[in-house]
């Protein structure tokens, strides 16, 4: 098991959950939307590789960074919505006759083995809710996350998702623990740096035995460990 940073905590008030790409190998599943929806909307494209940068982030934080990118200017707030809207639309039907991404087997067994040794597990997400609640259900985790036990960057102030350390802030809360008193387990440098930035100790899914690791994912997270610089 590989830690981000030095935090500890031998005896934690709760553990703290991402989902997509921690929970569930969902990932693979959302990257042909986005360059599909940015065909038609202005011609908006990612490559495998920043698909993979992106993660962590909230959905309209992405949108907005790719419209800078690929067209020089800010994008306005309706066009955000409408890119997300048809991002959505185009997953669900690629989910349909796919059906939904699969568990991540070693993730799921931590949260399981916390939640049967007493310690509440709490998702933290800057997924869709629909999305999450289907997912988790979907792969078997729907009563260890139930929907009040899901926090998702929706649920924040604008601008306050991932890399702030708001929703881990949040998830905790909802057990009634301090993040410090923590852990949190994430495969994104954003979600990294939050529950960093947050006070939890820190577990980076990646490493675990199992764990589903495209090179394009592999290539991301070389990249990202060696320009970290948010770690003190």
């Amino acid at each position: 098991m590989s830690h981000v940073g030095p935090k500890r905590c031998p005896a934690p008030k709760a553990a703290l959950f991402d989902v997509d790409g921690t929970l569930v190998d969902s990932m693979p599943r959302f990257y042909p939307s986005w360059n599909e929806a940015g065909k038609l909307h202005g011609g908006l494209s990612m490559s495998l590789d920043e698909f993979y940068a992106y993660g962590g982030w909230p959905l309209p934080e992405i949108t907005r960074d790719l419209h800078r990118k690929c067209v020089g200017a800010e994008a306005s707030d309706e066009f955000v919505a409408a890119y997300l809207a048809t991002h959505k639309r185009l997953t669900g039907e690629h989910e349909a006759v796919v059906g939904p991404p699969p568990v991540i087997a070693c993730t799921a067994a931590i949260a399981r083995e916390w939640l049967a040794r007493g310690v509440p597990v709490v998702a933290a997400t800057s997924g869709l809710r629909c999305h999450v609640e289907a997912h988790l259900a979907a792969a078997g985790l729907g009563e260890v996350f139930p929907p009040e036990k899901i926090v998702t960057a929706a649920d924040l102030p604008p601008g306050r998702g991932k890399p702030n350390p708001d929703i881990f802030q949040r998830a905790a809360a909802l057990v009634g623990a301090d993040a410090a008193e923590c852990v949190a387990y994430e495969d994104a440098e954003a979600g990294f740096e939050a529950a960093y930035r947050a006070g939890c100790e820190v577990v980076d899914v990646r490493d675990l035995a199992g764990y589903p690791l495209p090179p394009a994912l592999a290539r991301t997270m070389a990249a990202q460990r060696a320009a970290r610089t948010w770690i003190s």
